[in-house]
């Protein structure tokens, strides 16, 4: 049977994960995949990680993955992964995706399928190829991410289209390749480009495939000014380092 976990990072996400962790599971288990979703939740104080297990008691497919505090979407996926690693190495695939229902449980389902397929080690949900596009037609969200992604390009010389993208399919033996490189990443906004370069420094087969990308369900977005600079710096580093040699 084919098999995956689907880690979650979530913070005041409980209205959210509500429908959707039901959703992953009905949408991978119905076309015969054996999935687990893995909460990882920074005490979130409305609750989320209760309803979280409140889900894994009733039918199962879910675990909570509790840490003290808000420490960063970043460490959340690498605490998340070696949870994966360490104690479900019965997994093919490690998934990342969010928790706010702008990922869709269905594009998931088709992004695991085209990584079967294809032979793929890396399968980005794309909004920048023919067929992905923001749903929510948002003129400043827009222009940071068309931004930022320009910028991961130049400064990494990936042909990613979407590097900034938190929709993935990674194959578990590619991950463990980069462990233990992760540690040393920042845990914010340019985490997911720094992610996607370690695995492209490491050989790895990087494909795009199409994702609508729908509006926050609930809640509010979690992006601030800091995250913006910081991601520009470490941008421009990397550019430095790799034209220079240094």
């Amino acid at each position: 049977m084919r098999s995956a976990v689907v880690v979650m990072p979530t913070f005041n996400e409980a209205g959210n994960v509500r429908w959707l962790v039901p959703r992953v599971l009905d949408v991978l288990e119905g076309a015969g995949w054996r999935v687990l979703v893995l909460i990882v939740d920074d005490n979130s104080p409305d609750g989320t990680a209760e309803v979280a297990e409140g889900i894994a008691r009733s039918r199962g497919g879910v675990e909570v993955l509790r840490r003290p505090g808000k420490l960063g979407i970043g460490s959340a996926y690498v605490d998340g992964f070696r949870r994966v690693l360490e104690e479900h190495d019965w997994a093919e695939y490690v998934c990342e995706m969010d928790a706010d229902g702008s990922h869709p449980p269905r594009t998931l389902l088709e992004m695991l399928e085209a990584a079967e397929e294809s032979g793929a080690d890396v399968v980005v949900g794309s909004r920048y190829i023919p067929g992905g596009e923001w749903v929510e037609k948002s003129l400043k969200r827009i222009i940071i991410s068309r931004g930022a992604n320009l910028l991961a390009r130049i400064a990494t010389g990936m042909h990613v289209r979407d590097a900034t993208s938190g929709f993935r399919v990674i194959r578990a033996n590619a991950l463990r390749k980069i462990m233990d490189k992760l540690t040393e990443l920042k845990s914010g906004y340019v985490f997911q480009v720094q992610l996607l370069y370690e695995l492209y420094r490491s050989g790895c087969r990087i494909i795009e495939y199409p994702l609508k990308f729908m509006p926050r369900r609930s809640g509010v977005s979690k992006l601030g000014g800091g995250e913006i600079t910081a991601y520009a710096s470490w941008c421009l580093k990397t550019m430095f380092r790799r034209i220079g040699g240094w």
